[in-house]
């Protein structure tokens, strides 16, 4: 074959062209061609794989970004606004639940039976207000320390954080034998909260 005859195509495909002269232009064609084709597909499959690669690259951003999201950042705003919460909804139930008690305590005991109005008043005011600053400060610290637990874990759900500040808040309180009484009463406010925030999410 001459030299002619091959310069334009490439030596790996020379062995497709043969024959005489007249067929020559013509098997070159058939090369060029194919040629053509072959670089079409290869072109086409670069494109494919850029495509899936763009795709990769942005499921990649978007787990990143729902993880950024999902992780909790603190905040000293929220963190006030869970003490507050906890200290006004604690310091209500609290005095609730000391003035009963006051009151069974004042119609059961002969001492105060006979006591003035005066000093009754007085009693069951202390007892209210001696109950709702101790029932504020255990339900401010009891949402402290949740929200503590879902910084520090980031999020990791509304039961491990009930359960982790019950386990310290109504342990502070039995650790002390002057609010161990309360207990009961301590139960009963997480258990209302959490039952608010089961309704919460049935919503």
């Amino acid at each position: 074959m001459s030299w002619e005859r091959s310069r334009y195509i490439p030596w790996s495909r020379l062995k497709d062209v043969s024959g005489d002269k007249e067929s020559l232009e013509t098997q070159k064609e058939r090369v060029f061609r194919a040629l053509q084709r072959e670089a079409d597909e290869e072109t086409q499959q670069l494109i494919t794989m850029k495509q899936s690669s763009s795709i990769g690259d942005v499921a990649d951003a978007s787990n990143s970004l729902a993880d950024s999201l999902k992780r909790q950042i603190f905040s000293s705003s929220d963190l006030l606004r869970s003490m507050a919460f906890g200290a006004c909804v604690g310091a209500i139930t609290g005095s609730v639940f000391g003035f009963v008690d006051s009151m069974r305590n004042a119609a059961e005991s002969p001492f105060l039976r006979q006591a003035s109005n005066a000093s009754k008043s007085k009693y069951l005011i202390d007892g209210t207000t001696r109950s709702g600053a101790l029932f504020g400060t255990f339900f401010a610290g009891f949402h402290t320390i949740k929200y503590g637990i879902r910084i520090s874990l980031s999020d990791p759900g509304a039961p491990t954080e009930i359960v982790g500040a019950s386990i310290v808040s109504l342990g502070a309180l039995a650790a002390r034998s002057s609010t161990r009484s309360s207990l009961p009463y301590a139960f009963t406010l997480v258990a209302m909260d959490t039952l608010s925030l089961y309704l919460k999410e049935q919503r």
